[in-house]
């Protein structure tokens, strides 16, 4: 079952990844980092978190998410049993890599 923080979760990996990255290029590789970073890379830096965590987890949320008897049910209305279990192991397999 999803939690309401898989998204922040999510979001805080990828960014911490994206500097990451970003800083060792420009410590190990400094002269290619001079010759080749260009502004527009940064502005993807920035918004790769949001669209990361999006597409992990807000378009399934909403596309699955239903009122059962006065509840909200979070991802918990899967077309098929294949697809639920896809997306379970693949937002395991998410939070697992980033935490």
């Amino acid at each position: 079952m999803l939690q309401q923080g898989h998204f922040k979760v999510i979001t805080q990996g990828v960014t911490v990844r994206v500097i990451t990255v970003e800083r060792y290029f420009k410590v190990v590789h400094a002269i290619a980092h001079r010759k080749y970073y260009r502004n527009w890379m940064t502005k993807a830096g920035a918004a790769m978190p949001w669209i990361c965590g999006v597409c992990f987890v807000l378009i399934p949320t909403i596309g699955t998410t239903r009122v059962v008897s006065g509840t909200c049910q979070r991802m918990a209305v899967w077309p098929n049993q294949a697809m639920a279990s896809v997306s379970a192991f693949f937002l395991r397999f998410t939070l697992q890599v980033v935490w």
